[in-house]
């Protein structure tokens, strides 16, 4: 019997005819989101007797539609498809590297029964559309890639972590003058290096690995696949049927027995089924907007015009303009890598049809205008957002907000009196831009041209969500796939652009009344309409939407020249080459910079004695704090020093190659810096681990380093196995909270590893502790006399940031240089006396010491009228995501330069804001300081945030599952008047995410948008409960930011209750009844879902110790079905955010084992027993309870046999470590796996703790298989198909 497998993709179909286990046929096709038609095409290749019975299997991301016509079809999960097909053409491997246009995959081990494998989940760095985009961007097809990279030479650096940075780093790279197939083979490069580190991560490569997938055609990725992974021409096979080996899989599971003319029929039905729930609005234009093209006058005024260019990543513009700002003509020309050659050819056009013409003025903007400026003689060269702004003044006087999304990148601009007072740019996704527009029309089939219009018919628009650039195409795929009709995905695609754009780029920024859309995507009738839908008639579109940039430039060029001849000398003659206009104030200014970089480095040599042991030094993190004490320490011990170079590129490369984790930038370079120093073959590595640090002035009852900071050294170490190389890891904990006296301790105990007697090494410990203060003190004294010497009219720039932000030149981007060369002097935090500053009535949580320096920086700066703040971030980094917040309610009205530091080559962007913020401040008068200005006289404004609620006002409790009704009992008996908040929805999500920022984890905009849904409804007084944590995590400070949050948006009514988790036996009332409650939510859990409404029916509203008991023991009495699935996270994620997955997986009959809410409190309160030692007793009172709930519950109980173990366990693998309970987290997994089939683990996407608990070896450390659940809301077939993948071999 013939056996059939189809693999429906999210942009292609595959089929395989299998004859007796043999291939006879395989055919496949890109289906432009009509799988369905696709299919039947294909089918009808295979030559199939329409009457002749097959077996049939079908397998791939979009089969749903197809399964919900025809339920009986047999269908396999992706990857045990995948595993399956690989098997039959190599079944001698051992891993496979499969990458697919969506999805990039790793699985391994697949000799034993149960593969390991890891996913993409939300980026598609690493997915042939990843290059399918990237040739379009260089202007070559698909299928030339391979012969071209056979061409390069070298292999540039670029980002390969996200597409949005790669497009950024082609476009640098190309305007260097790299050739075409180096950037392309720079790629492949930066791709699978990403790759490696982000989905491989820790999993073990078995040989031989086999390259499947769409992507095998491109042999740069083969040859990069080698290098990176190490592998010989044997041990990489690339089999001939690489692109089909999922639909293989399926043939090789095929079942039943089918014909051609019934799967026909299935077809016609699934092609005919319609899918219209939605909830967005049609897209329709108000009357009277005009999206055609500028009207030019095509006449040259006699006394000449002035000449605008705009040199995008897409495209050129070139206009000419009148004395009186009359349009004379535009040309649109494709940039096409080649920006002087479409200069070039703009001029040749004008000279040819307007003969020899007298430039008045000429100026040029946009990301190649340094070098086109410079070399035609502009007089004018301005970054994009000044011209943007001039061009929208000109014709809308009144404008107070401008949004402009071009092909590369959007913007968001506030005015003020027709000045840039604020400004966004888009960061870190390119999902609200123009080529992404560009790229998914072309990827639906859909002429650009057509787009808007085909959207604009659209009865129901379909939902896409906020996506990144490329995953909004599963979402694209699914719909199709469910019958969506194109013009409805059309629009839906419009709605999606313009949410993306509102919410990552504008986010919380003010728009105003009189909004002016700009741009190229202003041909798109739908996304003009998208635009309208939000903000009605408050938004206009310009009447040179489309070349506004370059008719921004020729205003302001014409402003610059006044009546002077304008300097331009073209393409015809060369340029004069640039004086160096480095005058003696800006070199002096770098000098004053660089001092402090000097003095860190002071009586350090880097040499060698043969004759010594060495110990390296990584320059990173709190190295660049602490290294003169390092230094001081161990040269006095007799060793040598190492300290490695500053960042370099070589660094990156490193850190790329052997990076285990999409950690933050900071962190992923000390894998860098830690390879270098096993290069040079040091004895020894010295990292020190921060857990506390204290800020001098801090009332905090801890001071935590961030989460990485606690844990870096060591699991970077590990990671890079540098004991079987002979190095020994020097990693002392400092808990700097208790003072100097407990880093001296924590010094001291290297004596034993260095082998050399305590005295010694105290003394060399307080010649390290005189140099670290020396350079302390140095630098601030600094700091001091420059502020003294300030002229009235100077205004300073303050770096704001971690110190190794600071001085780490591939962190900084080169910032300082950028802003000295522009003739500003520069200081930074280090130089202002913000340790002096008390801020812990304002911030009384604010456990992360560098927080606390960061936003006394911010009042000083807000303060001193002359000093503005340029303030740096980190991508991925989770303070970061709340201090943002903090620091723009610090800063007030003032405005300051925030920039997203992360790891892709071009400064382009970067250049672009600093200039524009530059340009903004020129229009801000400098301010004299009265004679008795005192810089650290700042303003405290206490918040103490209420730690029991008020009787008589509402309290409104997060919506947590089964717990909630009980934790509302708990309070109403304590006198309160408890609501439950609304549960999640996309509108409640979309309240929160429109006041937010950055990658905020997601129970940060769900609580927030929870909260303001329910002031939307009413503004009386009420409460509302959102617990606070001691640290080390962000989820501690959501509290102190959502009433920032609250503040700003003047809800002075709504009071938040928040009491601190970790010492909650000490502070609340009746501890007895609190854990009841939490014990009520567990016991539930614990049941099977279809018993649950009886067992709580029959208790109180909240139930007592009998009730209780009795339940557990009617629970343990029935019988359990199915596999037993542990789940352990965040308490949010196993209740609220994880998108419905645990309770779809109890109704399809699995046992789900809840990590317990109660004893994940208990475990949090044991571990800080010191701040809990009152209740010590009744601790192990209700440690008793559990041990005797669990042992009634039996094979239902997810509690610890033995609760003590937990400890054992979390101290074996993370000793020392505060933040998001992951202590508990890692030893509960660890636990129940031990007596369960899985374990899934749940936390919010970005999640640093999830990160941590996979870098110390969870994964290694479970006895039963574990998945990793990264929620954001976002949870579909995709990821449903990678549980049920990961649940098939369990």
């Amino acid at each position: 019997m013939l056996s059939l497998g189809m693999d429906i993709g999210t942009s292609t179909v595959k089929l395989v005819r299998l004859k007796n286990q043999e291939i006879e046929k395989q055919w496949m096709a890109v289906h432009h989101g009509r799988p369905f038609a696709c299919l039947k095409k294909g089918l009808s290749a295979l030559e199939l007797d329409a009457d002749t019975p097959f077996s049939l299997c079908v397998t791939g991301g979009n089969t749903e539609a197809l399964l919900e016509q025809a339920p009986d079809i047999p269908s396999f999960g992706d990857i045990p498809a995948v595993v399956e097909g690989v098997r039959q053409i190599v079944p001698q491997a051992g891993s496979v590297i499969e990458i697919g246009s969506q999805g990039a995959r790793f699985i391994t081990d697949l000799q034993s029964r149960a593969p390991q494998f890891a996913v993409n989940e939300h980026c598609a760095g690493g997915t042939g559309s990843f290059f399918e985009d990237q040739m379009s961007r260089v202007g070559c097809k698909l299928e030339d890639y391979s012969s071209l990279v056979e061409q390069a030479q070298s292999v540039p650096r670029l980002s390969g972590r996200c597409a949005v940075f790669a497009k950024t780093d082609i476009i640098h790279r190309q305007q260097e003058g790299a050739a075409t197939p180096d950037i392309l083979l720079g790629l492949c490069y930066a791709m699978i290096r990403n790759y490696k580190a982000t989905i491989v991560r820790r999993l073990p490569v078995c040989k031989p690995v086999v390259f499947c997938g769409g992507v095998t055609c491109n042999t740069g990725v083969i040859r990069a696949i080698r290098e990176v992974f190490g592998l010989t021409e044997e041990e990489l096979i690339v089999p001939e049927e690489a692109r089909f080996e999922a639909a293989i899989g399926a043939a090789c599971k095929a079942e039943g027995a089918f014909t051609l003319a019934q799967l026909d029929a299935l077809l016609n039905n699934a092609m005919t089924a319609h899918s219209t729930t939605t909830g967005l609005p049609r897209l329709e234009l108000l009357p009277g907007t005009d999206l055609s093209e500028p009207k030019a006058t095509g006449v040259l005024p006699e006394k000449g015009c002035a000449l605008g260019i705009d040199i995008g990543s897409t495209s050129t513009d070139l206009v000419l303009v009148g004395a009186d700002g009359e349009l004379v003509d535009f040309q649109y020309l494709r940039t096409a890598g080649d920006p002087e050659g479409a200069v070039c050819k703009g001029l040749a056009s004008i000279r040819q049809r307007f003969g020899d013409i007298r430039f008045t003025a000429v100026g040029v903007t946009g990301s190649g205008r340094e070098r086109i400026g410079k070399r035609i003689g502009a007089d004018a060269v301005r970054d994009e957002i000044t011209a943007q702004a001039k061009g929208a003044a000109h014709w809308v006087p009144e404008v107070d907000t401008v949004f402009e999304i071009g092909g590369q990148d959007s913007k968001y601009i506030s005015l003020k009196n027709g000045k840039v007072v604020d400004f966004q740019m888009n960061k870190i996704c390119a999902a609200g831009t123009g080529s992404f527009v560009e790229e998914q029309a072309a990827r639906m089939g859909i002429p650009l041209a057509e787009f808007g219009q085909l959207a604009l018919s659209a009865e129901h628009p379909a939902t896409l969500g906020e996506r990144c650039t490329v995953f909004i195409e599963t979402a694209i795929a699914s719909a199709a796939a469910e019958g969506v009709p194109q013009a409805d995905i059309a629009a839906g695609l419009c709605h999606a652009i313009v949410q993306n754009y509102l919410h990552k780029v504008v986010g919380s920024k003010p728009v105003g009344q009189h909004i002016v859309l700009q741009g190229g995507v202003d041909y798109n009738p739908g996304i003009v309409a998208a635009f309208q839908s939000a903000y009605g008639d408050r938004i206009q579109v310009s009447p040179i939407f489309s070349i506004s940039g370059a008719y921004g430039a020729a205003l302001l060029a014409q402003e610059a020249v006044g009546d002077a001849p304008s300097r331009f000398v073209g393409f015809d003659s060369p340029a004069k080459d640039a004086e160096d206009s480095r005058s003696a104030e800006i070199q002096k200014n770098i000098d004053f910079y660089k001092q402090a970089d000097k003095l860190l480095l002071e009586g350090y040599t880097g040499k060698r004695d043969p004759r010594k042991k060495t110990v390296g030094v990584p320059f990173a993190l709190m190295i660049h704090k602490f290294f003169p004490m390092a230094n001081a320490f161990f040269t006095s011990l007799g060793f040598n020093v190492v300290l490695t170079d500053p960042t370099s590129e070589e660094t990156i490369r490193l850190a790329q190659q052997t990076a285990q984790g999409e950690t933050c930038y900071p962190v992923k370079l000390i894998y860098g810096h830690m390879q270098q120093l096993i290069d040079q073959k040091v004895d020894y590595i010295f990292l020190p681990t921060i857990h506390t640090m204290k800020h001098e002035k801090s009332r905090v009852k801890h001071n935590y380093g961030c989460v990485y900071m606690q844990t870096a050294a060591a699991s970077i170490a590990k990671a890079l196995d540098i004991e079987s190389k002979g190095i020994t890891l020097l990693s002392p904990v400092f808990d700097l909270d208790f003072g100097q006296e407990a880093m001296a301790s924590a010094m001291l105990g290297l004596s034993k590893i260095l082998g050399i007697p305590k005295p010694f090494c105290a003394k060399a410990l307080l010649s390290g502790a005189m140099a670290v203060r020396r350079h302390t003190a140095a630098v601030e004294k600094q700091g001091k006399a420059l502020l003294a010497t300030l002229r009235p009219d100077d205004k300073v720039l303050v770096l704001i940031t971690r110190n190794y932000g600071v001085s780490d030149p591939i962190l900084n981007m080169g910032i300082p240089e950028l802003l000295l060369e522009r003739g500003y002097k520069v200081i930074t935090l280090s130089h202002l006396p913000g340790h002096a500053l008390d801020i812990s009535d304002e911030y009384d949580n604010l456990y992360y010491p560098f927080g606390q320096h960061i936003l006394s920086g911010a009042k000083l700066i807000a303060h001193h009228p002359n000093l503005y703040a340029v303030y740096l971030t980190n991508h991925g980094c989770g303070p970061d995501t709340m201090l943002s917040h903090l620091f723009k309610q610090e800063m007030g009205d003032k405005p300051y330069l925030q920039i997203e530091v992360d790891e892709h080559f071009s400064n382009v962007g970067v250049i672009t804001r600093i200039e524009a913020f530059l340009n903004s401040l020129q229009h801000r008068p400098a301010v004299a300081l009265p004679t008795d200005f005192n810089i650290e006289q700042v303003d405290i404004h206490p918040c103490r945030l209420a730690q029991t609620p008020s009787p008589n006002v509402p309290l409104y409790l997060p919506a947590m599952g089964a717990y909630t009704p009980y934790l509302a009992a708990y309070f109403k008996q304590q006198g309160a008047d408890p609501y439950e908040l609304p549960h999640l929805t996309d509108d409640i999500l979309s309240l929160g995410r429109a006041e937010t920022s950055a990658k905020e984890y997601l129970p940060f905009p769900a609580l927030l948008g929870s909260i303001l849904a329910e002031r939307k409804n009413d503004h009386a007084h009420a409460q509302f409960l959102i617990p606070q944590t001691q640290g080390a995590e962000a989820d501690g400070q959501y509290a102190r930011v959502i009433r920032a949050v609250l503040d700003r948006r003047k809800e002075q009514n709504a009071q938040l209750i928040s009491p601190m988790l970790e010492t909650l036996p000490e502070m609340a009332q009746n501890c007895d009844a609190l854990f009841r409650a939490l014990l009520a939510g567990d016991i539930l859990y614990a049941a099977p879902a279809d018993k649950r409404a009886d067992i709580s029916a029959q208790w109180d509203a909240l139930p007592g110790w009998e009730q209780l008991h009795t339940a557990a023991r009617e629970i343990g009495a029935l019988l359990t079905k199915g596999r037993r699935i542990a789940a352990v996270g965040t308490p949010l994620c196993l209740t609220e955010l994880d998108s419905g997955v645990l309770a779809a997986l109890e109704a399809e009959g699995e046992q789900v084992l809840r990590a317990p809410l109660s004893e994940a409190l208990w475990f949090l309160w044991k571990d800080n027993l010191d701040e809990n030692k009152p209740s010590a007793g009744w601790l192990d009172q209700m440690q008793r309870q559990m041990q005797t709930l669990g042992n009634e519950l039996g094979a239902h109980s997810a509690f610890a046999e033995d609760a003590e173990t937990l400890f054992l366990i979390a101290d074996s693998a993370l000793p020392n470590f505060s933040g998001g309970n992951g202590r508990y987290r890692y030893a509960k997994a660890v636990e129940l796996s031990g007596r369960t089939n899985a374990v899934l683990t749940l936390a919010p996407r970005y999640e640093n703790t999830a990160m941590i608990l996979d870098m110390r070896g969870l994964h290694d450390a479970c006895r039963a298989p574990l998945f990793q659940i990264s929620l954001d809301n976002d949870w579909d077939e995709t990821a449903w198909s990678r549980l049920r993948s990961f649940l098939y071999y369990c």
